[in-house]
């Protein structure tokens, strides 16, 4: 007996180091099969068939695949068209005014110390107090321009991942066409036609768990980007198509992304403008409580609902296993977990009734399971 724990502790221990061996790997499939599930309901629609002179015209999968492929290319191509020009341009001014505005930023700040450290004196406060202010604020400034420099280097060190754009929309294109095969093959490998009724409905669970999390966050980071590139312009900071583009692309990591867009967007208007900064800020609340308890709970529907306190701790488990990786994926692993905890206890409810029948015990009303998103489980099932 303890011989055989002993060898499943080592069999566990060597899947999880080979599980993290293959992180990158496994990264990218998880990517691909995000990208699957954003395009699948555009693939369903290119596969309904036509009717040509009473005959039936029907897409194969593949060519239904191919055929999105080609739509979304050309989408991105008109995209591409329409906001490269202003954005090239709003980058090149960028990259050239941030040594002016770092100069202005520093000017900025010492021009608070100096104020600060004026009305400290009007008001007569103790000079080990103006010392100890002065000296936590220094540090505080320090340690606010290292976190920034770490995470540009950090952002940098995923420019190795160029080369994911390519290799995604081929993996994406034989998990779409093979889908339904890889879960028939899936399901088959369990022992009796009971288990495997309960996994076809646990991995549609899973499926539109993992999809209306996927749909939601992209339709959020479209929203988002839009109305700040918009807002940005009619208050006159700078750079509204970069900066919208960027607080849109950090949406898609959960209350970290946002946060530090708002910090990036507000300290680059702050070199600017002091009330334009406080304009932007202002803004960027606002909007923030809107995409947060109006737009993204209509966005979302159904799906992941999770307690926020839930999502905080998710959030912050997963920096600090992943780091922004980890805030990516934190979100859909819980789902995925209650998913599976609740078709566990669904399944044993099943086994409990199966034991009350079969001792001849009183039943007072025999319910259907739920499933993890609320829908009854087959009949046959019970």
């Amino acid at each position: 007996m303890i011989a055989r724990v002993i060898l499943m502790l080592v069999g566990l221990a060597i899947i999880a180091w080979l599980l993290y061996e293959i992180r990158t790997l496994l990264l990218l499939l998880v990517i691909s099969i995000f990208f699957c599930y954003l395009i699948a309901p555009i693939v369903q629609i290119v596969e309904q068939p036509l009717y040509v002179f009473g005959h039936e015209i029907r897409a194969p999968r593949s060519v239904a695949i191919f055929i999105v492929y080609v739509l979304i290319a050309v989408v991105l191509v008109a995209v591409g068209q329409l906001i490269w020009q202003p954005l090239s341009e709003q980058l090149t001014a960028l990259a050239q005014n941030l040594p002016g505005y770092a100069k202005s930023a520093e000017s900025s700040v010492n021009k608070i110390f100096n104020d600060a450290n004026s009305w400290m004196r009007h008001v007569r406060l103790p000079a080990q107090w103006r010392d100890s202010i002065f000296t936590r604020a220094g540090e505080i400034a320090n340690s606010l321009a290292v976190w920034l420099t770490e995470s540009v280097a950090a952002a940098l060190t995923y420019f190795k991942y160029l080369t994911w754009p390519i290799l995604i929309p081929i993996l994406s294109f034989f998990l779409l066409k093979d889908a339904s095969s890889f879960e028939q093959n899936l399901v088959a490998l369990l022992p009796n036609e009971r288990l495997q009724k309960r996994a076809h409905w646990l991995l549609m669970d899973v499926s539109s768990t993992l999809a209306a999390y996927i749909r939601a966050q992209i339709t959020a980071c479209l929203v988002v980007g839009s109305v700040m590139m918009m807002g940005l312009r009619v208050i006159g900071a700078p750079y509204p198509i970069v900066l919208g583009a960027v607080g849109g692309l950090l949406e898609f990591f959960p209350l970290i992304g946002p946060l530090i867009a708002a910090i990036f967007v507000v300290s680059l208007t702050l070199t600017i403008s002091v009330k334009t900064a406080l304009l932007v800020a202002l803004f960027l609340s606002v909007l923030r409580l809107a995409q947060d308890y109006l737009i993204y709970p209509r966005i979302v529907r159904r799906g992941i609902r999770m307690h926020p306190l839930v999502v905080i701790i998710a959030i912050l488990a997963g920096a600090e296993v992943g780091g922004l990786i980890g805030v990516f994926l934190s979100i859909p692993i819980v789902g995925l977990v209650i998913v599976f905890y609740n078709h566990y206890l669904a399944y044993r409810g099943i086994q409990n009734l199966r034991v009350v029948v079969n001792t001849d015990q009183p039943v007072i009303a025999e319910t259907t399971p739920l499933s993890a998103t609320g829908s009854t489980a087959p009949a046959g099932e019970n």
